[in-house]
Parts: C-alpha cells; structure tokens; sequence
C-alpha cells in the first residue's frame, strides 16, 4: 500500500487527514488496516506503509508530518520506533505492536498509564501461552520443541518466552537455531532427535523460511505441529493459534475513535490485547489419536 501525499497545511483540523503509517507492509497489517476502517467514522483513512530497513522510511515520515494529520495510527514496532521521537505534537495512535516499552513510546510496562504524552496504543504480544494452553489441552504436555533463527530478535524473544511459559505449563522445553535455510533441516531434526513430540511454530518474521518445513513434517506426521504463525498455509499443523487482526485492527479504530473525539492520549493508559483465532484440523488430529496404531 502506498500514498502520494500532498504537503503543507497550517496545523490539525476537521479537514485534515487521518494517516496510517505501517511498516512492513504484510498480510496481517492490511487485515487490521481493514479492521481499523470498519470502525472509523470520522472520516477517510489514508495509508502510507514504508519498508523496515533503509532511508525511505524516515523521510515519508517527515512528509508525512508535514500534512499535520488530525490522528497518526502507527502499525507496526519499526514504524513505531521510528515516529516515536520524531513525531511529538500530533496525536498518535499504534497497534500492531507487541512490546512498546523499549520503542520510546512507553516506558515500564508495569505502569501502562506513563507514556509519551501525545501516544497511546494497543500492546499484542504474541499468543504463546495460549498457544501452549491449548495445545497441552488437546496433545498433552511432554517435550515441546522450538527452531528459531538467532539473527531475528522477535524470535530470540519469542524463544525466550517460550521456554519461560513451557515450564510455567508443565512442559519440556527443547530449542534449536538456525539461522540460514541450509541449516534449518538439522535443526528440525536435531529438535526431533533430542525427544521433541511437538514444534511449536512462532510468528516471527524468519518463521516464514522454514515453515513450509515444519508444516511438511507435520503432514507427514513425524510430529505434531502447533501453528503460532499468522500467514499462508497451516495444513500440516494439528492446532493453529493465532492474533485475529482484523479483530485487532478493529480495537485500535475504537481507540482511534476515542482521541478523534477528543480524549487526550495522555489520559489513555495503554493496554494489552490479543484476539484469538483458534483452529483444529480435526482429520488430522484424528490420525494423531490413533497413531501409531496399536502393535
């Protein structure tokens, strides 16, 4: 998605934009762009989405600053990263973010209510511990195991987190990293090896490189695979957990409706919120239940 915008205007006004600036442009962005429409009564959304790494970004912002938009909706934690210092007078919204408190945005998320003055949001983390809530629900608890790419940090998080909620749940955590493509089938099979009786598979952005591989071990039904990633197919996955974004996209526009109407984002603490979608391919489960077939 992009946008020519027009530059200049004196400040804020019923006449101005609302712009949404989201970075990267994904699947799960435009479902919550389409959320945060539905909700939106105030007038047509503009959307300006920039890549994740380079220059381009931080001058489309400028440009961007410079239409004095009545509201910013900032989608996504680079794009937050990136508007949180330079934008200090508009009224910024964001989602699409799952830990604001090292962007600049906010501060300690034991106080949601302390922020940057001008910002309010939405937090998402990731639904891992509903993931494995589910999961040990209908597969059990034993070993669960986690391949994640040690270059991408939502993965290192994840991972981390990951092992922290895997024992809270009475879980075995196993990880392995890989971080190229040449790599990844060891590192299954490494998982596999070690006793792993389900992947977990995270929705990190690398995720995307080996999911066709973990899902293939799934159908093929070396091991169980419990899906945490948001994008394209998840046959071969037994459960999939996912954030519902147009759901949350949804939440961000009614909060976004809030500020248009005059609530100072000040005053507005920021929460956290993680709308499911929650699948169980049940063919599948069912071969799983009987499987591998009494001797």
């Amino acid at each position: 998605m992009a946008l020519a915008l027009a530059l200049g205007g004196c400040g804020p006004s019923q006449k101005s934009p609302i712009i949404v600036f989201g970075s990267p442009d994904s699947p799960r962005l435009r479902l919550a762009v389409a959320g945060l429409q539905a909700r939106l009564t105030a007038g047509p959304v503009e959307v300006v989405c920039v890549p994740e790494f380079g220059g381009e970004a931080r001058e489309t912002l400028r440009r961007v600053r410079e239409t004095r938009p009545r509201l910013l909706v900032v989608l996504g934690t680079p794009a937050l990263l990136l508007a949180a210092p330079m934008v200090k007078q508009i009224p910024v919204v964001f989602g699409l973010v799952a830990n604001p408190y090292f962007t600049g945005a906010a501060y300690d998320p034991a106080h949601p209510e302390i922020h940057q003055e001008n910002i309010t949001g939405i937090a998402s983390p990731a639904p891992l511990a509903a993931a494995l809530q589910h999961g040990v629900s209908l597969l059990g608890k034993g070993s669960w195991g986690l391949l994640y790419d040690p270059t991408d940090g939502v993965a290192v998080d994840l991972a981390r987190s990951f092992e922290t909620e895997a024992r809270r749940g009475g879980v075995q955590p196993l990880t392995e990293t890989s971080a190229a493509a040449e790599t990844d089938a060891d590192g299954l099979e490494r998982l596999l090896a070690r006793g792993a009786k389900v992947i977990y598979l995270p929705p990190a952005p690398s995720a995307a490189r080996y999911a066709p591989l973990v899902l293939e071990a799934g159908r093929r039904m070396k091991v169980r695979v419990v899906s945490g990633y948001p994008e394209g197919t998840r046959k071969g996955a037994v459960l999939w957990v996912a954030l519902d974004y147009r759901r949350l996209g949804e939440e961000i526009g009614d909060l976004a409706q809030r500020v248009l109407a005059g609530e100072a984002p000040k005053t507005i603490p920021i929460v956290e919120q993680t709308p499911l979608k929650v699948e169980v391919d049940e063919p599948l489960a069912r071969k799983w239940s009987g499987y591998p077939p009494a001797k």
